[in-house]
C-alpha cells in the first residue's frame, strides 16, 4: 500500500511540474463589424464561427452589429477569422484587435 501511495504522490509531483513549466499563451481579443441583420445572422455567426480552430469565446451584438471573438494567436489570426464571417455572406471588418 506504501508503494501504491509513494507512486502516486510522484506521479502528481511530475504533472504538476509540467504543467507549471508549460508557458501560456497570451489570448487575443478581436472585434468585428459585422453587417447582421436579425437574430438569426447572429445565431448563424455564432454557431458557425464558434468552431473555428484557435476560438475560445465568441460574443455576437445585434445592436451594435458586433462580433467580439477571443482568440489563441498561435491556432489562428484576425484574417482567418474575419473570412470565416465572410463566407458566412457578411462584410467584417476589424474594429479593435488586442491583447488580454
Amino acid at each position: 500500500m506504501k508503494r501504491i501511495s509513494v507512486v502516486f504522490a510522484a506521479f502528481a509531483v511530475c504533472v504538476l511540474l509540467f504543467t507549471a513549466a508549460r508557458p501560456k499563451t497570451a489570448l487575443r481579443q478581436v472585434k468585428f463589424h459585422a453587417a447582421m441583420d436579425c437574430k438569426n445572422c447572429v445565431k448563424k455567426v455564432v454557431e458557425n464561427v464558434s468552431f473555428e480552430k484557435g476560438v475560445e469565446d465568441l460574443k455576437a451584438e445585434l445592436s451594435d452589429k458586433s462580433v467580439t471573438i477571443v482568440y489563441n494567436p498561435a491556432k489562428t489570426d484576425t484574417l482567418k477569422l474575419g473570412d470565416a464571417i465572410r463566407k458566412l455572406g457578411y462584410k467584417a471588418k476589424v474594429v479593435e484587435d488586442k491583447a488580454l
